[in-house]
């Protein structure tokens, strides 16, 4: 078959199995590394957690109690991906097929607590991978889903007559999550000083001049001068003072969100431990053998075209 190849035709299936090769490498080497990660890391407990890269465990929670609505089904949930699709009829040569065009989708980028019973953690999903396992599939006739709090999924063969399909994948409150990411520990005394509170006071009192110069103006000659300047600056580092002293009164909030190192992955799933090593140990043997078998293919095609 090879010998009636151009040599043009040659080289684009020889590009295309190269192609293959490399990213069935690339997932098998995300796969290792992923599978090696969660089987070495130990599970932390937030009582006692470190900085930096941990595995979590625990319930979650709303973020101060305020509940989080999915936008189609109106369901309280921590997160959400929501999709509505509508029905497209496309003319071929030979026949008509029908296909699904995403019209909306939108994913939950809120906040929710992340509770291990020693103490909670503020989780932030975005640019995480979700595992979830409650997902939801209902048809209508209207762009936007006229019914809600749907339990569950509509027939496929309902939906043959519909225009819309609509779906959403939850993470329901109170489900057991297992979160791999990068924890940091903050404050409101961490996130700033007392220099830069003065700073912005300065700049705020700068924004209602009269107010201004009712205060340091004391000649009252309408221009704030160099020693009237420096005795609003004395007055707005000793306010500043103050207000950093409450501020290291607050307690301290554990952070976990997405790591800036790409090649750290961010996780949060509904499935337990145990079975995301299963998967990711699945799928490092078979992306093994693919990626294998791509590279046997493309020297037997070098060989014999040579």
């Amino acid at each position: 078959m090879l010998e009636f190849l151009s040599p043009e035709e040659y080289g684009f299936v020889l590009f295309s199995v190269l192609l293959v090769v490399l990213m069935s490498f690339y997932y098998f080497v995300r796969a290792l590394r992923r599978w090696r990660l969660i089987q070495n890391i130990p599970t932390a407990r937030l009582r006692s957690v470190p900085q930096g890269q941990v595995e979590l465990e625990g319930q979650g929670r709303f973020s101060q109690d305020r509940p989080i609505f999915a936008p189609l089904s109106n369901h309280q949930c921590v997160w959400y991906h929501s999709l509505i699709e509508g029905r497209e009829t496309v003319m071929g040569r030979k026949r008509t097929r029908t296909e699904w065009k995403i019209l909306y989708q939108r994913t939950s980028d809120q906040p929710f607590l992340l509770d291990d019973g020693t103490g909670t953690c503020l989780i932030n999903p975005v640019g995480a991978d979700i595992i979830s396992n409650e997902k939801l599939i209902w048809y209508g006739n209207t762009e936007w889903p006229s019914h809600t709090q749907i339990l569950d999924s509509g027939s496929a063969i309902v939906g043959m007559s519909k225009h819309y399909r609509y779906s959403e994948q939850l993470i329901l409150p109170g489900q057991k999550l297992y979160v791999l990411g990068h924890l940091q520990t903050r404050s409101a005394a961490t996130d700033r000083s007392a220099r830069t509170i003065m700073i912005d006071l300065l700049a705020d009192w700068k924004q209602n001049w009269q107010q201004l110069l009712k205060r340091f103006d004391a000649n009252q000659d309408g221009e704030i001068d160099q020693a009237e300047w420096e005795k609003a600056r004395i007055a707005a580092w000793q306010e500043a003072q103050e207000t950093y002293q409450k501020l290291q009164t607050e307690p301290a909030v554990h952070h976990v969100f997405c790591p800036k190192d790409k090649h750290r992955p961010f996780i949060i799933s509904v499935r337990p431990q145990a079975e995301l090593i299963k998967k990711y140990r699945y799928q490092t043997f078979i992306l093994l053998t693919l990626s294998s078998g791509l590279m046997s293919c493309m020297l037997w095609l070098i060989h014999t075209h040579g």
